[in-house]
């Protein structure tokens, strides 16, 4: 499990069992459990694709064999309300690190039977229905994502008004990079995630962690699943 907050490492413990940190270096810390008796890491990756490239090729080489993104993004699609569950298939390509993995016109796409794992896991924590979503992941927070800034304002919403075109459900600024380098380094891959915020409504969630919590749960229990699953 792939988190970006080095600090969501350690709720991991309310989630898997014989839970212990094995360290941090920098934006890198880690953890093990298990999921009914599967073996489980959690690492988290820091901000963007950079970092996210160094945590995946890296759990890779330790080998491990699935990678699964688990943090939060912003909604753009009226029917995702912040709280929501979305379980990403495929990211557009607006990072820099996953473009020395795969040409440009390679989709960043989710392995079907991750997906497949975590839908299947998230109605027994979350009220609503879980969503099958595009992601933009962009490697720009603020202006690359349609955040105006003191004189910025007309850039900012140009660029806006290009990601609205793209017909994308939410944006985020790793799951390229996971679907992406997990793909390339022949892992199994995917992503889930709530959705904090609301960009169609200007909602957000007030606390997010409880959600993030039941978030780490459908993920330990796909990881649990995907053991029987056989192949990459």
């Amino acid at each position: 499990m792939l988190p970006g907050d080095p600090a969501r490492v350690d709720r991991a413990a309310q989630v898997l069992d014989d839970f212990r940190v094995l360290g941090q270096n920098r934006e890198f810390r880690v953890g093990v459990g298990t999921s009914g008796g599967v073996p489980v890491a959690v690492c988290s990756t820091g901000i963007g694709g950079p970092s996210t490239e160094i945590a995946v090729v890296e759990l890779a080489r330790l080998g491990v064999r699935t990678v699964i993104r688990t943090g939060g993004m912003g909604a753009l699609g009226a029917h995702i309300e912040p709280g929501d569950l979305c379980v990403v298939t495929e990211a557009e390509r607006e990072g820099g690190a996953a473009r020395h993995y795969a040409d440009p016109e390679i989709p960043a796409l989710a392995t079907t039977a991750v997906s497949e794992a975590l839908l299947a896991a998230a109605p027994a924590h979350f009220r609503r229905p879980a969503h099958r979503i595009r992601v933009l992941s962009c490697d720009s927070y603020y202006v690359g994502e349609g955040r105006a800034l003191d004189r910025m304002e007309e850039r900012a919403a140009r660029r806006l008004a290009e990601i609205e075109a793209m017909g994308v459900d939410a944006m985020d600024m790793e799951c390229e990079t996971v679907l992406t380098v997990g793909a390339a380094m022949g892992l199994r891959v995917g992503a889930v995630l709530v959705a904090h915020a609301s960009r169609a409504s200007d909602s957000w969630l007030e606390d997010y962690e409880p959600a993030q919590l039941a978030m780490l749960r459908v993920a330990a229990a796909a990881a649990r699943d995907l053991v029987a699953t056989p192949g990459v």
